[in-house]
């Protein structure tokens, strides 16, 4: 058996390439070459033609760049529920494609730090420390000694300094301090704001002093309703409204000068309890296995020593049909969907990967029953869990924003061929 996962054509690159060309734009309007901010924040030596043409043609120059990052908020679910969202419905929106595995500490440290899962090492939810075991990448930090070998790539906020721009970051202020938050939003200023429309007043505020800046600004709530209620239910579609309102009234506000651009870590389907998959329904299957890790969408297989992963992969591919992709750790990073992979990075994947297909989630009997009441889901491949929008406003209406961005994708570390 040839274990593949699907074909892309994007592995997130261009989620990857937001922030860089926020930055490149801001450059060019401060009078800065925009080429040589993208190479330090893509680390490329050397720019192909493509990315040169974007950064001196198609870029707009804008003196601040804010970037609003909606947890959850997947392309798919919003074309369905754009009625109650006027204010987005009319603003230039296309689709582009989050990461792998598509979950919240994989995505938000591609969009901070331009780099792929492979590269920046937080390539899942529950993923192996080779110390202290499985940690989830949310909120195991205790006891990482060595951050900056965990979380291997720096957050680009640093460079706004270098063109004159501030660097700020706004959200709840329970994510103000912690693991995470040090490793992809240091550099930033954090300005904590408990409701949403308290962030985009903040950033409203900021803006309004005319000072140059980079800003990030991180609305969860839609993800939280997701998952307790699910993203078609009335919990989510309210926090949906309240999003389009705030976001309605900080547009109506904006200086000029001032690019927006929104976008979002993954996409949300709604699973079922009858939809669950217990992994160790059946003690025999189960008994090569070690532990389990990712999350229930997808998952990592972690097996005793000496059994054969191939052999495993097969044995589960065989039960589980195409209800979900199975494949080997390392067909898994041969796919390409991670972008480039270090070793060390591998080793936190299980041996086996099962990324769910059809609208199922895989579970254990041990498992937290917070997290087997959950309704919304993501993490694997499916389109509706890929897809996020890419919502452009402000100076970044109407240019050609999202055509650099896209043709900046192709420097990104691990891009695809395709891409």
């Amino acid at each position: 058996m040839d274990f593949m996962l699907p074909t892309a054509t994007d592995n997130g690159a261009r989620l990857a390439a937001i922030l860089p060309t926020g930055l490149a734009a801001v450059a060019r309007g401060a009078g800065a070459d925009p080429a040589e901010v993208l190479g330090r924040a893509l680390g490329a030596g050397t720019l192909d033609d493509r990315v040169r043409l974007a950064a001196s043609g198609a870029l707009p120059a804008i003196r601040s760049f804010v970037l609003v990052v909606v947890d959850g908020l997947g392309h798919a679910n919003l074309a369905e529920r754009k009625g109650h969202a006027p204010a987005l419905a009319k603003l230039q929106r296309r689709r582009i494609e989050t990461v792998a595995p598509s979950t919240t500490g994989a995505a938000l440290t591609t969009l901070t730090t331009g780099r792929l899962p492979g590269e920046h090492g937080l390539i899942g939810y529950r993923i192996r420390h080779p110390e202290l075991g499985l940690l989830t990448t949310l909120r195991d930090w205790e006891g990482i000694a060595d951050r900056a070998a965990w979380q291997r790539a720096a957050p680009l906020f640093g460079l706004a300094e270098s063109i004159g721009a501030r660097s700020i970051a706004i959200g709840r202020p329970a994510h103000a301090s912690g693991g995470l938050t040090e490793a992809i939003l240091s550099g930033a200023e954090y300005h904590p704001g408990q409701r949403i429309d308290d962030r985009f007043a903040i950033a409203s505020s900021l803006l309004r002093t005319g000072e140059p800046a980079i800003v990030y600004l991180y609305i969860d709530e839609l993800d939280k309703a997701a998952h307790e209620h699910g993203w078609q239910s009335d919990a989510w579609v309210r926090r949906l409204e309240q999003l389009d309102a705030a976001l309605d009234g900080f547009l109506r506000t904006l200086p000029g000068g001032v690019g927006v651009a929104l976008t979002a870590d993954h996409g949300i389907i709604d699973v079922a309890a009858h939809q669950q998959v217990m992994l160790d329904s059946e003690p025999d299957r189960f008994a090569d296995v070690a532990a389990v890790g990712g999350e229930p969408r997808m998952r990592s297989l972690y097996l005793r020593d000496g059994v054969d992963a191939a052999e495993t992969a097969r044995a589960w591919a065989g039960i589980e049909g195409d209800r979900a992709w199975v494949a080997t750790r390392e067909a898994a990073v041969a796919s390409g969907w991670f972008g480039t992979v270090a070793p060390e990075v591998a080793e936190r994947l299980g041996d086996v990967i099962i990324a769910a297909r059809k609208r199922v989630a895989y579970y254990c009997g041990d498992d937290d029953p917070r997290a087997l009441a959950m309704v919304g889901q993501h993490g694997s491949l499916s389109e509706e869990e890929r897809g996020v929008p890419l919502v452009l406003a402000g100076a970044l209406a109407g240019t050609g924003f999202a055509a650099a961005a896209a043709a900046n994708a192709r420097a990104v570390p691990g891009a695809l061929p395709g891409r």
